[in-house]
């Protein structure tokens, strides 16, 4: 949703912001994101959430866990969700440059742009938070005191969904098997609760050319953020950036380095499957695909994990 010029004035002479010269659309995030040129030559980005499952205290909040940290990370300036200022919830931030990674798919050094997800990824987990799960919509400390409660409700949850968006109930009662299996050996050594971006993937990172070279420029889109296990977040974003790029995992893995888990391909094995599980069931939910027959590169991994099981 873009704001008219004439209504964003009074909002940035709040912030000491000059008058806005030029507005420019930007891909990328969830939200409705836009690139503000100021007359005095500086830039900021203004987010429009209009969407109800978005919220932007949850956003400004996961970036303020990131002051200090030496990554290229979005900072807010201002958040609204009084709908006075403007007739929808917003937020100010400040500007990465670059543009989404996906603009350089045909680049010859693309896979380098996964290598530093996986350092970016390593950096993130740095930060350990006091507990696990979702974020609060207004921001704060996750609710969960152990990673085991939280993992039981998540692949509860998981399966419970599959099933209601029609997932097949043999192979889920195979899938289920397998999880069962190894719930008490990856999930209690999955280690503390960490900064996890939730959807560190290629469409939330900015990138540029430098001499021939693609350098990442900037992380954005808080906006799936929780307080996971390092092992969690990782297998997300292998799943995520292999969607779009296959055969991205392994850059990945090599960027990130090792990951401190004493079964580390069994435990993103297991998370994986519980992603894979998660997404489909997303998918169908917001009509992606219409139907539980509607073909899938989702569904035919899981029937494949199935049939080796």
């Amino acid at each position: 949703m873009l704001p008219a010029p004439a209504d964003l004035t009074p909002i940035l002479a709040e912030l000491g912001l000059h008058a806005v010269r030029s507005i420019t659309r930007l891909e990328g995030g969830s939200s409705d994101v836009f690139r503000l040129d100021l007359e005095d030559g500086t830039t900021v980005v203004f987010k429009a959430f209009v969407a109800d499952y978005l919220h932007p205290h949850k956003d400004a909040y996961a970036a303020s866990l990131l002051e200090g940290i030496d990554l290229p990370v979005t900072r807010y300036l201002m958040v609204d969700e009084s709908r006075t200022r403007l007739p929808f919830r917003f937020a100010l931030t400040s500007y990465l440059t670059g543009e989404i990674a996906t603009t350089f798919a045909d680049h010859p050094r693309y896979m380098d742009i996964f290598r530093q997800i996986g350092t970016v990824a390593r950096r993130l987990h740095e930060i350990r938070l006091p507990a696990f799960g979702d974020i609060p919509p207004g921001g704060g400390a996750a609710q969960h005191a152990t990673n085991l409660v939280y993992m039981r409700g998540q692949v509860d949850g998981s399966f419970a969904r599959f099933l209601e968006f029609g997932g097949d109930p043999v192979m889920t009662m195979k899938l289920r098997e397998m999880v069962e299996r190894d719930f008490d050996v990856v999930v209690p050594q999955s280690g503390p609760a960490v900064f996890a971006h939730s959807d560190l993937q290629p469409h939330n990172i900015l990138a540029q050319e430098r001499d021939g070279e693609l350098m990442l420029s900037g992380v954005i889109d808080y906006g799936n953020m929780r307080a996971e296990s390092a092992a969690m977040d990782l297998a997300k974003a292998i799943f995520c950036s292999e969607h779009d790029a296959p055969g991205s995992g392994p850059a990945i893995l090599e960027g990130y380095g090792p990951l401190n888990h004493p079964e580390p391909a069994r435990a993103l094995t297991f998370y994986t499957l519980l992603h894979r599980l998660t997404m489909w069931s997303w998918l169908r939910k917001f009509g992606a695909l219409p139907s539980a027959d509607t073909p899938s590169d989702i569904i035919e991994a899981l029937r494949a994990t199935a049939a080796a099981a």
